[in-house]
């Protein structure tokens, strides 16, 4: 396969030697501008993985898995060095949607041996086959790592994202709003605190309209479709409620739990007549919204290390959109850094 980071070497086979000929460079893409460079450019979102998609059973690649049929997910390892990368192993996990997530918080679905050839990428599919509670919106993280030469993550225990090239993640879920007859609907994700300290967080939701055709070229590589059209109506209404903390959930067995929904200030917070308790897995698009879709995407929280806290987004459709066209809604999670640790994105249809 091509190699996006190097798209010009065999014209100019001596521009990196001496930097990256005598060695692997293995990577992941994270974005679609992500050429490899630790950290990530500032201010580029790294939940929109143009490497990692899943292949349904017909043969169609997306995000969203088909429940109790086989699927793959597939991966794509580029190796921007100009030797070999023999026996790179390849771990492929899925999660809840979260803004952060950890190894505790993500279940392992395959894992396997690839060999990168210098310059170059290669790719390889881990067969999935979802209970009903594991498909539909889930996250999907991958990584990469290799023994000799030493090409590795820089740590096992985390999955830093923005930080380490071998990692990488894709965080979008896509919502048909004419199936809600283009009525507020309500998305649930975990709200994580990835730190090993307590620390404070501000939370944003709001619509990404691309102001320019590089931001058009971004939006389209990152949903995986060269073509797809982009709203220029803004959403009616973006609402960000946040809630009660939730325990570390184990994927592995697909439980159901009966789950206590809040939402209000952090000060105060207010059950919701008629839906305050329904069983459905934690995560997810709920059956229906659970506060009026008024406009507040903001909030600020501080949470302990490792804690999980739901919280949830409340879209209201614009009726007056094109039929097929396309509104993204970013979720970002920033420290008091203003450093961004986390995100998704749910793309609407309209």
């Amino acid at each position: 396969m091509p190699n996006d980071r190097f798209p010009d070497h065999n014209d100019n086979p001596d521009r990196d030697k001496g930097r990256f000929d005598g060695i692997t460079y293995l990577l992941i893409r994270t974005h679609p501008y992500d050429d490899g460079s630790e950290p990530l450019a500032p201010g580029l979102p790294f939940w929109v993985s143009p490497d990692i998609t899943i292949v349904k059973p017909d043969g169609t690649e997306g995000s969203e898995a088909v429940a109790g049929k086989m699927n793959q997910m597939k991966v794509v390892v580029t190796n921007g060095g100009g030797i070999d990368a023999v026996d790179a192993y390849v771990e492929a996990f899925v999660a809840d949607p979260s803004t952060a997530f950890t190894p505790a918080t993500a279940t392992p679905i395959g894992s396997g041996y690839l060999t990168v050839s210098g310059y170059s990428q290669a790719a390889i599919s881990f067969p999935w086959s979802p209970a009903p509670a594991d498909s539909g919106h889930r996250c999907l993280l991958a990584r990469v790592s290799l023994t000799i030469p030493p090409d590795r993550f820089a740590n096992a225990a985390i999955f830093d994202v923005p930080g380490d090239r071998h990692v990488a993640q894709k965080n979008i879920s896509v919502v048909d709003s004419a199936a809600h007859d283009m009525k507020p609907f309500s998305f649930s994700f975990a709200l994580v605190n990835p730190a090993p300290d307590a620390a404070a967080f501000q939370v944003k939701a709001a619509q990404i309209r691309p102001a320019d055709d590089r931001q058009l070229h971004m939006l389209r590589q990152s949903v995986g479709c060269g073509f797809a059209q982009f709203s220029d109506k803004p959403l009616r209404a973006v609402r960000l409620d946040l809630g009660e903390e939730l325990p570390v959930r184990d994927r592995s067995d697909a439980i159901r739990m009966d789950l206590t929904i809040r939402s209000g200030r952090l000060d105060r917070f207010e059950r919701i007549e008629g839906i305050e308790r329904i069983d459905r897995p934690l995560i997810g698009l709920l059956d229906k919204p659970i506060v009026p879709g008024r406009t507040g995407g903001a909030k600020k929280i501080r949470m302990k290390a490792g804690e999980v806290r739901q919280a949830v987004v409340t879209i209201t459709p614009n009726p007056g959109a094109r039929k097929g066209d396309l509104q993204v809604v970013e979720i970002t999670q920033v420290n008091e850094r203003d450093q961004m640790v986390g995100g998704l994105w749910i793309v609407v249809v309209c």
